[in-house]
């Protein structure tokens, strides 16, 4: 019974990004990250650009588990992309769950996606964007965030007004750059088929064989490049 809990924490951790708050919004994010930790988030903001894949590993249990459903790099849970407001850096992101109930698209300040009481890892990636591609790519992103897009609880690839965070992510940069940088996929294992079943509720053969984008499916392709991975 423990191990099926396990496996039932774990997708309704993927499906719904039940990642932690990250802080209080009244705080001042700067004041309260300990000194080498505020340090290594430093680091990260001023190596950050427009268009810049950001991953990150959440420390609660449920995310040791997440990581796991990539099959190639298991070192992260979730990720967002980076665009600039009035010079800051912000994620833009698909969450649900109580840090986000209306379960829309989301925009967060990069301290707070990336804060060091809530994660124990974070990278940072680039693709090898045109000028052109980047500008199609954040006003996809900016139509989206305004048009309220849904986080999608049924994994399904073929959906457009409902998508979960890597589906978001890759859908956005092969549309940009009309298919010339496209992120991988992944086809789920019987195991978790047999989770995803279980979550839904629904048979098990509707899940065999069921493609999806994994985060690692997103930064392991061509065109794409490491800029910075911290651990804190």
């Amino acid at each position: 019974m423990r191990s099926v809990a396990i496996i039932l924490l774990s997708g309704i951790a993927f499906f719904s990004s039940l990642h932690k708050s990250s802080g209080n919004k009244n705080e001042s994010d700067e004041k309260i990250l300990p000194e080498q930790s505020s340090q290594q988030f430093q680091q990260i903001k001023e190596n950050v650009k427009e268009g810049d894949l950001v991953v990150r590993l959440n420390r609660d249990p449920s995310s040791q588990v997440i990581k796991n459903l990539n099959h190639h790099d298991k070192k992260y849970s979730h990720a967002g992309l980076v665009f600039f407001e009035n010079g800051e850096p912000y994620i833009y992101q698909m969450m649900s769950g109580s840090e986000n109930p209306d379960e829309k698209l989301d925009r967060v300040e990069l301290v707070k996606f990336c804060d060091t009481r809530e994660n124990s890892a974070v990278g940072v990636f680039r693709y090898a964007f045109r000028p052109d591609e980047l500008s199609k790519l954040k006003s996809l992103i900016h139509d989206w965030y305004k048009r309220a897009i849904l986080f999608d609880k049924e994994f399904d690839l073929k959906t457009d007004d409902k998508m979960y965070c890597s589906e978001m992510i890759s859908k956005a940069i092969t549309r940009a750059t009309r298919n010339r940088i496209k992120p991988g996929s992944t086809i789920l294992t019987p195991e978790e088929a047999k989770l995803l079943a279980a979550y839904f509720k629904k048979p098990e053969k509707l899940f065999r064989n069921k493609k999806g984008v994994m985060i690692d499916n997103l930064y392991l392709i061509k065109n794409c490049s490491p800029v910075i991975e911290s651990k804190y």
